[in-house]
This record gives C-alpha cells, sequence and structure tokens, in this order.
C-alpha cells in the first residue's frame, strides 16, 4: 500500500487523538476492540470518536476447492488506513487519562496481529487469549498468548489456520526498564514455542533481552544481534 492519507488526517471533533503511523487493513472486530479498551480504561468518561469504519470486504475461498466459479464469499470487513489517518479521538477528558487510554489502544490484546521473529516458517500471528491470566487483557513482553498463523510460508512445518503459543518479544507500547530507559519498537512480534516452552525455530531476530530472561526457552534460544 503506497502514499500518505491526505484525508481525514486532522483532529476535528475531541482534543486527543490516536494516528496511524503506517499502512494497514484494520478489521471491524481490532476496531471494537480498541475502542472498548478506551472505554473501559475512562470508565466511561469523556466521549471517544471512531473516524474509521471497515467499508471493504475480504473474501476468502474454502479450502479444496477448484479454480473458477467467481470469487468466494465475505469473510470479514476491514477499513484501509494509510499512515497519517486519525483513527480514535477522545475529549472531556484530562490530558494524563487519554494518554493511558489512547495508549492501551495499541497493546497486544485478543484480535492484536504480531509479526513472528523467528524461521520457523510463520510470518504473522493473531493472538486468541493470554495464557496464565484470569483478569488481565493485555500482554507485555515475556507474556506466553495463544495465537492462531494468518500467514505462513509454503512447505513449512507450520501451516496457516494452525493454532500455537507464542512469546512476545517486542512490542509497540513503551517498556520501562528498570534503569529508566524507556524503549518503544516498530511492531508487535513475538516467538513460537512448544508445549514445554522451547522455540520451534532456531533461529530469533532481534528481541528484547532483559525483558525474556525468566523465559523458560531463553537458555537454548540463539538471538541474532
Amino acid at each position: 500500500m503506497k502514499g500518505i492519507s491526505y484525508r481525514g488526517n486532522h483532529i476535528c471533533f475531541g482534543r486527543y487523538a490516536l494516528q496511524a503511523l503506517e499502512p494497514a487493513w484494520i478489521t471491524s472486530r481490532q476496531i471494537e476492540a480498541g475502542r472498548r479498551a478506551m472505554t473501559r480504561n475512562v470508565r466511561r468518561g469523556g466521549k471517544i470518536w471512531v473516524r474509521i469504519f471497515p467499508d471493504k470486504p475480504v473474501t476468502v475461498r474454502p479450502t479444496e476447492t477448484r479454480m473458477g466459479s467467481g470469487k468466494g464469499s465475505p469473510e470479514y470487513w476491514v477499513a484501509v488506513v494509510k499512515p497519517g489517518r486519525i483513527l480514535y479521538e477522545m475529549g472531556g477528558v484530562a490530558e494524563n487519562i487519554a494518554r493511558k487510554a489512547i495508549s492501551i489502544a495499541d497493546m497486544i490484546q485478543p484480535q492484536t496481529h504480531l509479526n513472528v521473529a523467528d524461521n520457523s516458517g510463520a510470518r504473522e500471528l493473531m493472538c486468541i487469549r493470554i495464557i496464565g491470566t484470569s483478569n488481565r487483557r493485555y500482554a507485555n513482553i515475556g507474556d506466553v498468548i495463544v495465537a492462531v498463523i494468518k500467514e505462513a510460508v509454503p512447505n513449512m512445518p507450520l501451516e496457516r489456520s494452525e493454532v500455537i503459543r507464542a512469546v512476545i518479544v517486542r512490542t509497540c507500547k513503551e517498556l520501562k526498564r528498570d534503569n529508566g530507559m524507556i524503549i518503544r519498537y516498530d511492531d508487535n512480534a513475538a516467538v513460537i514455542v512448544d508445549q514445554e516452552g522451547n522455540p520451534k525455530g532456531t533461529r530469533i531476530f532481534w528481541c528484547d533481552r532483559p525483558g525474556i530472561e525468566t523465559v523458560k526457552f531463553y537458555k537454548n534460544s540463539f538471538l541474532s544481534p
């Protein structure tokens, strides 16, 4: 997807906003999940505007079907977002509350898409739930999640739509270390592991070493420089 957003790139209704920095297709479930997360954080105070709408249908053909006979049936709807587009706006609350609520919208939660930071064969994951938590909705670096593979390399052991476990190694949400340093990555990424916590790939690409020192597979994994 090329170009930037020339429409919808200014704040029109509220005082604070969440702006896209890279192109993406945002599904209707992701839009609703972000809105709910922001609403719960401000405890139904203020007002939230959703500036994007999923108006593009995505069709999916059933597996093991012959070619021809037209396109498949619409599976879900997405909003085409380009860099600079305003996603959410908020007003009627203090700045610190708005910052916290908007930052939660970009945290890893169910329906969040993540890149794969290893050579196991998968390219993109979608988070289903967080393992080991009962009431926590958001995951941080070092947490184990259950995810489904949305995109995979052909002729590899891992296939599309396969449910796996993964450990988060990068987040767009700011990470504050013990020495006071704040780190923020450009994407959300995870490493696929088995039931025992060992990585399925043989190489891990650019992960946060202090954040995963307590993970079981860290001792046996080879971190790239």
